[in-house]
């Protein structure tokens, strides 16, 4: 008999033992270290749901209950047991217990129906609700039932973007980055801010290279959050999201020169931070963030943060005009943004304690709540103890405290009066703190709002600049790519067009390479003579695996500078600071800050407006949303104390020669044409720093080849305007260039007797 057909066991268990080896299904063997991963990713789920517990915004605690309800069926039990140990060891009892029986009804709901979110949410909320709403009725305190609203409405809308935001995703990726950032920061190991050092690392990867709207936003939107969940931050998180914003638009491709331009402007805008205190922890938690982001692999940070989905570079107007309708689109929604937090902060804030009511219901609860008279006095008597105290409101103010002799009425025979003086002085102390906190709130939430519109115009401007782009060249453009396919370079885009003024425009993007300087000009000029154009050095923007080149046409004008600086008699440091440059859009600056009096304080003020004012515009900022951003820092610096600086800044298109100028505080500049000088303006405004808003003057001129423009500190024109004029006249007939120029006007301002700061700035258009 075969092997085959060996015959099975006898009997009538036979049949029985048959059907069973007929049906039996071999497990399929499990992979290598299967179950190691499986444990390792519960342990992670555990851990998400104790960190995010205790992340709170706006005085909730939404995140461990958003994380059970968004995550993986899977992973549900384990993020509710990491939820749940972080709601009882970083929340107060008053929000732990609650947020407990949320998290086990959420868990409840999840195990039955394991797909559904609604139920679990709606239980979730029920059971939270319900939990703090008999707190809120013991405690006698209404905040406690409006706090547990908010929870509700912020855990079902965080639980749903979990749930619809995959973390492989770009959209994914900034939710649980700006989760991080809230619920890192209740953890401030040794001073420091690991959510300020996370959101600048996180911030400088969004815009790295690429200077896009959605690095714009998503850096906006962390320092958004940061600041709601620690109000006390919102300057440091405002200041590193805009220096990482600042950093990605002036600096691409080199991580190194981005985190070094980030270090810059963010030191620059944390010396306005409102508490001195906070100055040392922020600007290391940035460079730490700073250092973050250089160390990481270039592939963890591009794995981290995937890219998201942008349109094709502009390859005619109709394309340039989608990227510029959706900058339009980003610059509407930061200008929004401003009033959204001013309305989100006003609403979350208590709605009591604007009067002295508050001194008397603090009173009430905190000595006569457990008094044997109080239905004597509150219930039979309560016009004569409201009025006794509001009679103590006089003395408090005098003093600060109250006496036992001051008792009147009703008060005067309370059964303890030693105690009624302090607790009526407690509550007065508590009721100063609470008015000081809201006026400072409301500075800041001003600061912040207009930080976030001057941005979005600067956005609105760039999205004119693209919208105003010019039709497209396809026979230059063959050119250009023949130009490059025949060096060895294949052009992987290439784009030339011609704006409405008549400029050329080539843009060309092949793999990444580098430049020398020769090989620079000798490809321009091999370019220029394809297309027929006179073009200059190219911008090159390296960027991952590609470099792209920007060539624009040579302007017909350059600009030869000429500056003089000298401190007031007996200082040894000017209040005056200068900055003089070409950006690369053909545009040359002058820049002259003014700081009020003489000496350190004046230099101080002086400089750090100059800087800054010099690193806005570099970035695209407008001569008026400069203003109105060093406005609110040096407000914000000098606090209750009257100094400032003038700002005078003159911006001259090197390709038409047209001028426009903006003035605040500034003194009046001069214009020499044709050997003849003349004044300009009498100067306007107000300096930056003084009230609210920038009150400046703007002025426009066309330029011609020869002309100098002239301006000048207000220590120059101690003599009065006519002998400066006399001055200027005489260094023209002497031919003087214009650094002659302004060290001859600046030393005879000084053998003059001038008393204050001069410096003088000068700038000559000639023929390219």
């Amino acid at each position: 008999m075969p092997a085959t057909l060996r015959p099975g066991p006898a009997g009538p268990a036979a049949p029985a033992a048959a059907k069973k080896q007929r049906f039996h299904i071999p497990r399929p063997a499990l992979p290598p270290n299967a179950r190691l991963f499986a444990l390792l990713w519960q342990g992670a789920a555990l851990g998400a749901g104790f960190v995010l517990a205790g992340g709170r915004v706006l005085g909730a605690a939404p995140f461990g209950i958003a994380f059970l309800l968004g995550c993986a069926p899977g992973y549900a039990l384990a993020g509710a047991v990491g939820a749940a140990a972080g709601s009882l060891l970083m929340l107060p009892a008053a929000v732990a217990l609650p947020t407990l029986a949320a998290l086990a009804a959420a868990l409840a709901a999840r195990l039955l129906r394991r797909e559904a979110f609604a139920p679990a949410a709606v239980a979730a909320c029920a059971m939270l609700l319900a939990g703090q709403g008999v707190a809120a009725w013991r405690l006698g305190s209404a905040p406690l039932l409006w706090a547990a609203v908010l929870t509700a409405i912020l855990a079902v809308g965080a639980g749903l973007a979990i749930r619809t935001s995959p973390v492989h995703t770009a959209r994914g990726a900034c939710l649980w980055l700006g989760l991080l950032i809230v619920c890192c920061q209740r953890a401030a190991p040794f001073g420091l801010m690991p959510g300020l050092a996370l959101l600048a690392a996180a911030g400088l990867a969004a815009v790295w290279g690429a200077g896009s709207s959605a690095g714009a936003a998503a850096c906006l939107a962390w320092a958004a959050a940061l600041a709601c969940a620690r109000p006390d931050l919102c300057g440091a998180a405002l200041a590193a999201g805009t220096a990482a914003l600042a950093a990605g638009v002036a600096v691409h491709g080199a991580r190194r020169r981005c985190a070094g331009a980030f270090a810059a402007v963010f030191a620059v805008l944390a010396l306005v931070l409102p508490h001195p205190q906070t100055l040392l922890p922020a600007l290391l938690s940035g460079l730490a963030g700073a250092a973050l982001f250089v160390l990481l692999p270039a592939n963890w940070l591009t794995a981290l943060l995937p890219a998201a989905e942008e349109p094709a570079p502009a390859q005619s107007t109709g394309a340039n005009a989608a990227v510029a309708g959706r900058l339009s689109a980003v610059a509407q929604a930061l200008a929004d943004v401003g009033d959204t937090v001013n309305a989100v902060c006003a609403h979350g804030a208590p709605p009591r304690g604007e009067n002295f009511d508050f001194v008397v219901d603090y009173t009430a609860r905190r000595l006569c709540q457990g008094c044997r008279q109080r239905e004597r006095c509150w219930i039979h008597s309560y016009s004569g103890m409201v009025d006794g105290l509001y009679h103590l409101k006089a003395p408090l103010e005098a003093r600060g405290k109250v006496e036992i002799e001051d008792l009147q009425g009703m008060l005067s025979a309370c059964a303890h009066p030693s105690d009624l003086c302090a607790a009526v002085g407690h509550g007065y102390r508590l009721w100063r703190s609470r008015r000081q906190t809201r006026a400072r709130a409301a500075v800041l939430r001003a600061a912040l709002r207009d930080q976030y519109t001057a941005v979005a115009e600067a956005l609105a401007q760039l999205a004119g600049q693209m919208g105003a782009a010019g039709l497209p060249d396809p026979k230059r453009e063959a050119r250009a790519a023949r130009l490059f396919a025949e060096i060895g370079l294949e052009a992987l885009e290439c784009s030339v067009s011609t704006d409405l003024y008549g400029r050329m425009t080539a843009c060309v993007t092949v793999a990444r390479a580098a430049f020398a300087p020769e090989e620079l000009a000798a490809l321009t000029q091999e370019l220029g003579h394809a297309c027929q154009r006179d073009l200059a050095l190219p911008e090159v923007r390296a960027r991952h695996t590609v470099t792209t080149l920007t060539f624009a046409e040579r302007p017909q004008f350059c600009a030869v500078f000429g500056a003089a600086n000298h401190p007031a008699a007996g200082q040894s440091v000017s209040g005056d600071a200068c900055e003089q440059f070409c950006d690369g859009a053909g545009r040359a600056r002058l820049l002259l800050c003014d700081g009020m009096g003489t000496g350190p304080a004046a230099a101080v003020d002086g400089r750090m407006a100059a800087r800054l004012c010099a690193e806005l515009l570099r970035a695209g900022f407008s001569a008026e949303s400069t203003a109105r951003l060093v406005n609110i820092a040096l407000g914000l610096k000098n606090g209750e104390q009257e100094s400032g600086a003038t700002l005078d800044v003159w911006t001259v298109d090197l390709y038409t020669g047209r001028a426009t100028g903006y003035k605040a505080g500034g003194a009046p500049s001069f214009l020499i044409r044709g050997g003849v000088p003349r004044a300009l303006e009498d100067g306007g405004g107000l300096p930056m720093g003084i009230l609210d808003t920038a009150v400046g003057r703007a002025a426009a001129l066309t330029l011609n080849e020869g002309d100098i423009l002239v301006a000048v500190s207000d220590g120059v024109l101690a003599a009065g305007s006519d002998r400066l004029l006399q001055q200027l006249a005489q260094c023209a007939r002497l031919g003087q260039t214009p650094a002659e120029l302004a060290r001859a006007v600046a030393d005879a301002a000084v053998q003059g007797g001038a008393k204050d700061d001069c410096t003088v700035l000068a700038l000559q258009l000639l023929r390219a």
